[in-house]
């Protein structure tokens, strides 16, 4: 990356002064979108998701990210001049301090053009960390930071590759930085938001293109790890993760079909959005 955009305007890498963000101890709110098919698809939902973020902080939204319009152009502009015309994230970086805001926004490529999928499954366990479903900040990324990332310390160094979060009433609640599904006899089955899920912008897109499969769709507030073990595939999803299947958790072997149909919807799905 060559270049990035600072409070606004497009610099170069090597000249951008980002030493006064870190000024003020600063609280970091970031959210990573993907872009492919030649635009952003999601753009103006990770926008509202921000904007519902920066009124539960009580914090004025930069005037940037109040024209829509124009942090798109911007945006588009930069990738651009970076030559990412393929895939890849742009990540919106919001630096919060009682004396000022400043946001930064960077982007990277990825090789593929699809929406990341990957090849390998998944070895996961049930994380230690627990997680308050009573907190309305749970569906936001920058309350799981903390978490995700007590949870990556659990697994490393092993032969786990992820974890699955339950919350303080032993239920399953999400992935690291992703959405969980699972699938059992034609039945997609979530935790519902009650369970104090990440509320990913893909979530209830995932739900809707399951139809299209022929899938029954159920949100449950309570999941026991017990069920987990009785379903036949279990995956994870997320806009900043793509989809990662599971290949097992503890003794327990899964499947792996439905997530990869579910995947070739959701790219028909990101490729209508900028069409």
């Amino acid at each position: 990356m060559d270049f990035l955009i600072v409070n606004g305007e497009v610099v170069s890498k090597a000249k951008a002064n980002l030493t006064g963000f870190l000024w003020n101890e600063p609280f970091i709110m970031v959210q990573k979108l993907w872009f492919g098919f030649g635009g952003i698809p999601l753009f103006q939902e990770n926008l509202k998701q921000i904007e519902k973020q920066f009124r539960t902080f009580n914090q004025q939204l930069p005037n940037l990210f109040k024209n829509e319009r124009e942090l798109f152009r911007l945006t588009k502009r930069m990738l651009n001049k970076n030559k990412y015309y393929r895939s890849g994230y742009v990540s919106f970086q919001f630096f919060i301090s009682p004396k000022e805001i400043n946001s930064l926004i960077t982007c990277c490529a990825l090789p593929e053009f699809n929406f990341p999928i990957s090849e390998q499954g998944l070895l996961v366990n049930f994380a230690e960390t627990r997680k308050n479903s009573q907190l309305k900040l749970g569906a936001y990324k920058c309350h799981n930071l903390n978490l995700w990332n007590a949870a990556k310390a659990e697994v490393q160094n092993s032969q786990l590759n992820s974890s699955i979060l339950l919350n303080e009433k032993e239920m399953v609640c999400e992935g690291i930085s992703s959405n969980i599904f699972m699938i059992k006899d034609g039945i997609l089955v979530t935790p519902s938001l009650e369970s104090g899920c990440y509320n990913d912008v893909l979530r209830s897109a995932i739900l809707s293109l399951a139809k299209k499969l022929n899938l029954k769709t159920i949100e449950v507030p309570e999941i026991k790890k017990d069920h987990l073990f009785e379903m036949d595939e279990v995956f994870f999803l997320s806009e900043e993760q793509g989809v990662n299947w599971i290949l097992g958790i503890e003794n327990k072997r899964f499947v792996h079909e439905l997530s990869e149909q579910i995947h070739e919807e959701l790219n028909i799905y990101l490729k209508n959005r900028v069409s």
